[in-house]
């Protein structure tokens, strides 16, 4: 496969979790999760964040594991959130690397942080694995003085 078309199923997998210029829901990750291979469901990986410990990373997955995994970590029916690819995305062999945006809103406190993606994609364009680099302990800061600001709101 070429690079064009292994840059294109990369956009497409990461646009399925998050549609541009909307929120990303619980639908969405569904139709996320359902693009997991499972031709190669043993080499399948996830991490978020990458060296992140337990609980961020997943192997040897399903999409039922997937979808579990962000209902629980990121439920985009507690947390409005969505993500936006910053960069050109770069190809080698089936993986592509980009900069990404995650962007959330909690109440009237919007909190983002950047990171490194790098997706993993077989011939069907099925996700393999997908590795995000970000700063775990910056985000959790953000997000603690967001809920800091909506107690005194309160």
């Amino acid at each position: 496969m070429g690079a064009e078309i292994i840059r294109a199923h990369c956009i497409s997998a990461f646009e399925l979790a998050f549609p541009k210029q909307q929120w990303t829901t619980e639908n969405d990750l569904r139709a996320f999760a359902s693009n997991v291979s499972t031709d190669r469901k043993a080499d399948t990986y996830f991490a978020c964040p990458l060296g992140g410990g337990v609980g961020s990373e997943l192997s040897n997955f399903d999409s039922a594991d997937l979808l579990d995994w962000f209902l629980t970590a990121f439920n985009p029916n507690v947390l409005r959130y969505t993500e936006m690819i910053m960069s050109e995305v770069s190809v080698v062999n089936n993986v592509c690397s980009m900069d990404k945006l995650f962007f959330a809103s909690i109440g009237n406190c919007h909190v983002h942080a950047m990171s490194r993606l790098m997706i993993e994609v077989d011939e069907d364009g099925k996700l393999v694995q997908w590795l995000d680099h970000f700063d775990q302990e910056d985000l959790n800061q953000k997000m603690g003085v967001c809920n800091l600001q909506l107690g005194d709101e309160l």
